[in-house]
């Protein structure tokens, strides 16, 4: 009979009730790094002595643990590797943390998530590979949540089913989408797609046709992250047209406002406000001309004059 999650988190609890001589090595190492005063973890020494001391030591070599950068929305995840040899066989795993999402969070953070993947990198060596589906269809039914409250109880963790990080995550959904539907108005979402890459609202996303049969709005993006100097560089001649235009068109518009305000004595420190004009200085228009002429190159940030930016961006700056 094929060993089940449930089969696999007895044996794994049942080495707890007396530790073998590797295992109260591992803990002793385990607890000579958790009581230091390093405020960063290092996730490779940990992880071995968690294989002997929680994992009957199945989990090395099949296991690679890594830092990813692209984790935005997951603390942790459990990677199955397939053979290259064999497309229908798995053969290793990956455990991959979130580099974004716990480099700032505390070190108890870091190690509940390492934990929290191992629970699952266990499960998938013991079974055979069908804990992916498990009995609630996520991996978390009752053999997970059994192994992790034995784990929590004898080393005093907190490995929970979902992380609690969601200012973290929405911090990097930076790409946003708006409905112009009726959806833009219902909670709890009213009509808006975050997201940290670049992709947009379609027939991949598993709500789609439910919303296009509900609402029908079509979503417009609405706001972006600044592009990198890397980025602008790839841009091509029209598209680096447009967002100049744009931005000079703002900044230009911005400045005539400011500059309204300086000739009317309207400013923050109030400076020119109780500041007499000498004769010298000339009249209000030319100074009013001086204010205004000149803007920020949206490439280098030169200051340019206004009259001369096109000139500037076509000399300085060829598609």
């Amino acid at each position: 009979m094929a060993t089940t999650d449930e089969d696999a988190a007895l044996q794994a609890i049942a080495t707890l009730d007396t530790l073998s001589e590797g295992q109260e090595e591992a803990k002793a190492k385990i607890d000579a790094i958790l009581c230091s005063d390093e405020l960063f973890v290092d996730i490779h020494e940990l992880f071995n002595p968690y294989n002997i001391l929680y994992f009957r030591s199945l989990l090395l070599p099949r296991v690679e643990v890594s830092w990813s950068p692209r984790l935005t929305l997951c603390a942790g995840i459990c990677e199955l590797v397939r053979d290259p040899n064999n497309g229908n066989k798995y053969t290793k795993i990956r455990l991959k943390l979130s580099e974004p999402l716990l480099k700032f969070r505390p070190r108890r953070d870091v190690i509940n998530t390492l934990l929290h993947e191992a629970i699952h990198a266990y499960f998938f060596i013991t079974t055979s590979w069908r804990h992916s589906r498990g009995d609630d269809g996520t991996g978390h039914g009752a053999a997970f949540l059994l192994l992790a409250d034995a784990i929590n109880s004898h080393g005093g963790y907190e490995v929970t089913v979902f992380h609690s990080f969601h200012d973290e995550v929405d911090s990097y959904r930076t790409h946003v989408w708006q409905c112009d539907g009726v959806c833009r108005s219902q909670p709890p979402f009213f009509g808006l797609v975050k997201r940290a890459m670049n992709r947009v609202p379609g027939k991949g996303d598993s709500w789609w046709q439910k919303h296009a049969e509900e609402c029908g709005g079509r979503f417009a993006k609405v706001a972006e992250p600044e592009m990198t100097k890397a980025q602008l560089e790839k841009l091509n001649g029209l598209e680096r047209a447009g967002r100049q235009s744009n931005k000079i068109d703002a900044w230009v518009g911005k400045d005539r406002t400011l500059t309204s305000k300086a000739a009317e004595g309207d400013t923050t420190d109030g400076f020119l406000r109780s500041k007499k004009r000498s004769p010298s200085q000339g009249s209000e228009s030319d100074a009013r001309k001086k204010v205004r002429t000149a803007v920020c190159c949206p490439i280098c940030e030169e200051t340019v004059a206004t009259d001369e930016i096109n000139h500037h961006l076509d000399r300085s700056h060829p598609s």
